[in-house]
């Protein structure tokens, strides 16, 4: 495949950083906004605002970000969560 994982940052509370690493460098990543969503609970919901595609000697190039959504997590312990989604994606996550 052309990566072997997806990493993400979540920062000051407001803000959401995905990013998938190429395995002959370069990468995609998006940024977007994070918050909880009305009424509390386990909901947080995002929406993308800059998409960048680098590949490599062949330049880095930005789009307009496309997404916008939800997801539910739900910590297992200190390291692992999982997170459902408005796609229906579960996603069992690690932190480093």
């Amino acid at each position: 495949g052309i990566s072997t994982r997806i990493e993400q940052r979540l920062s000051d509370g407001k803000v959401l950083e995905n990013w998938i690493p190429f395995v002959r460098g370069g990468g995609f990543g998006v940024i977007g906004s994070i918050q909880p969503a009305d009424g509390g609970g386990l909901r947080t919901e995002f929406k993308f605002q800059s998409a960048t595609l680098d590949i490599g000697k062949w330049g880095t190039y930005n789009f307009p970000p496309l997404g916008e959504g939800w997801f539910d997590t739900v910590y297992l312990d200190e390291e692992l969560r999982i997170d459902v989604n408005s796609r229906n994606d579960i996603l069992i996550c690690r932190g480093e």
